[in-house]
């Protein structure tokens, strides 16, 4: 009688397998229910007409123009030292270009007048960010340099193994330059939105929980139909 007692103390409980269904189905529902939201709520702000409206702001004038120059990269065999290498090679000869805004005679930053029109569903709102544009001058600084070395390998048999070897043929310097962006002014650019009146994060949100409800219903009557079955295979 113990035995038979135990035996049946391992089959599952019916509360357990409809909270495992319940479970299972309230996650499946709550997701299916976000993306059924989400696509609600897309196809209500698609619904509604297209509107457009033109905006009116400045932007800064540039001209691209040297601002310095660095050494070109060389290629030695023979590294001459850390010390010793740069009354042979540290000749600036490369011009180093870069934007650099407009000015005029009193050295304000020169602007010019854009438009552009934006589209969307809903009513257009415009508002202008006073910070929204900086404007930046490159400032040189010289330059600095990394050294790369050339390597080869050389491979040769040693009985039954094989041993490589590899040493350095030659040394790669390469220049870039040492560049500072420093803001000189500011201006407002146009950040357009379009009131819809939709809330994509509030259909997400009711869907989950409309689908996490239903699916935490449908899963517990799952999970009593495989424990009945379970029970008749038994």
């Amino acid at each position: 009688m113990q035995i038979k007692s135990n035996l049946y103390s391992d089959k599952p409980k019916l509360g357990d397998s409809i909270l495992k269904g319940a479970t299972i189905g309230a996650g499946i529902g709550a997701f299916t229910g976000m993306v059924v939201g989400y696509m609600e709520a897309d196809k209500k702000v698609n619904s509604l007409p297209i509107e457009s409206v033109t905006v009116t702001f400045k932007e800064p004038l540039y001209e691209t123009k040297e601002i310095g120059k660095i050494p070109e990269d060389k290629y030695v065999k023979d590294w001459p030292g850390w010390n010793g290498w740069k009354d042979i090679y540290d000749i600036p000869t490369k011009p180093v270009y870069e934007k650099v805004p407009l000015k005029d005679e009193n050295g304000n930053v020169i602007y010019k007048e854009h438009q552009q029109t934006f589209q969307g569903h809903g009513k257009p709102v415009v508002q202008y960010d006073p910070r929204g544009g900086a404007v930046f001058e490159p400032i040189f600084n010289g330059y600095d340099y990394e050294v790369f070395e050339d390597t080869k390998t050389n491979c040769y048999t040693n009985g039954e193994e094989e041993v490589c070897q590899k040493y350095v043929v030659g040394y790669w310097i390469k220049f870039y330059p040492d560049i500072d962006y420093k803001v000189i002014d500011t201006y407002g650019k146009p950040v357009v939105k379009f009131q819809t009146g939709v809330s994509y994060g509030g259909h997400m949100i009711l869907g989950g929980l409309v689908g996490a409800a239903a699916g935490g219903i449908i899963g517990g009557v799952v999970g009593t139909i495989v424990h009945k079955l379970s029970q008749l295979e038994k």
